[in-house]
């Protein structure tokens, strides 16, 4: 039979739940925390606020019986016999539940886990294709760099080839040929603050300073005690305009 709850009725001290058959550990813990409150109310006879709610010393023998029979009913089982595995195997269970429910916990992780390697391959994926491209990049800008060398290096060869053929040397319109600069890209003398040497005349009236330019920027060897006349001589060889100038 079930163990019936003792007819104890204190304020503020709820009644236990109605222990299973036979009770179970979460039933044995409802009577020994029940039995301990109403010992502890055994004491108040100190003010009448607190008699009102002390227990008199039947209703702790009362509250002792009721959790001495859970505890014995527990033990013992509805059939009769002790059966001192019964309380462990609940505990077995209970631990069982606990891992299972763990094992699952792991699995989901487990399953994120796998997804964020799928992202980072996926991103491993995309920063080699990046990579690529930006390789093929680079190479189509050298070809780039490299087509624009040779369309300066061939515009210098028609611009000379088209100085040589200037006959005359008062009113031919010289082409100007451009400096070359270190990023490979090219600049006009006039852009520099240097005269555009179109014509003979223009030349022979170039200042010491300013031709001095002109041989550094078309990378013309010389010296700087080079005679003026020299220095004019290798710089009109370089632009293909004939010497003598006039």
């Amino acid at each position: 039979m079930p163990v019936q709850c003792p007819p104890i009725h204190l304020p503020n001290i709820p009644l236990p739940p109605q222990p299973a058959d036979p009770p179970n550990l979460q039933d044995v813990h409802q009577a020994r925390l029940f039995c301990e409150q109403v010992e502890n109310r055994v004491h108040f006879r100190a003010t009448d606020v607190l008699a009102q709610q002390a227990a008199t010393n039947d209703d702790a023998a009362n509250a002792h019986l009721y959790c001495h029979r859970v505890v014995a009913a527990a033990n013992q089982g509805q059939a009769g016999p002790a059966d001192p595995q019964h309380f462990f195997q609940q505990v077995i269970q209970q631990l069982n539940n606990i891992n299972q429910q763990f094992d699952a916990v792991d699995q989901r992780f487990n399953a994120i886990d796998k997804r964020f390697n799928a992202i980072d391959q996926r991103f491993n994926a995309m920063n080699q294709q990046f990579n690529n491209v930006n390789d093929h990049l680079g190479r189509v800008n050298d070809h780039l760099n490299h087509m624009e060398r040779g369309q300066i290096d061939m515009t210098e060869i028609l611009y000379k080839t088209y100085n040589q053929g200037c006959t005359d040397r008062t009113e031919c319109q010289y082409k100007v040929i451009p400096f070359r600069l270190p990023n490979g890209g090219t600049e006009l003398p006039q852009m520099v603050g240097l005269p555009a040497l179109q014509d003979a005349q223009s030349i022979v009236n170039l200042m010491n300073a300013e031709l001095n330019l002109y041989l550094n920027w078309y990378d013309i060897p010389h010296v700087r005690n080079l005679r003026c006349e020299t220095k004019l001589q290798r710089l009109t060889v370089f632009l293909g305009i004939p010497w003598p100038l006039l």
